[in-house]
């Protein structure tokens, strides 16, 4: 499960927070998700499992007082995007996405 963080502000008007953004893929990209990428070993075989993992690791976070937001990632804009920056497809790489993602989702 891939992480990254932003800062913003919180609840309370004038507090900041640290904004977790947390990888989230479609069903219908795992295939190529495991297709492209290069720590395929690293990842849940299914999407299903992928997804039971995911989702403790955010009911942690909020248990633990973190503030999470699911990053939705289509795989061929992460494909195109390490691409463009020369990166591997690993869980850096798709962190890093997570983190552009987030900030530029405000």
């Amino acid at each position: 499960m891939e992480r990254n963080r932003k800062h913003m502000t919180a609840d309370r008007p004038g507090s900041v927070g640290v904004v977790n953004g947390v990888a989230w893929y479609r069903a219908a990209q795992w295939a190529r998700l495991l297709e492209v990428a290069v720590d395929r070993s690293t990842l849940e075989s299914t999407h299903d499992e992928w997804q039971t993992v995911a989702t403790k690791a955010l009911a942690d976070l909020a248990r633990a007082g973190v503030l999470a937001r699911k990053v939705e990632v289509d795989v061929d804009e992460l494909v195109e995007w390490c691409q463009s920056e020369g990166r591997p497809i690993d869980g850096a790489a798709r962190a890093a996405f997570v983190a552009v993602k987030l900030r530029h989702s405000d």
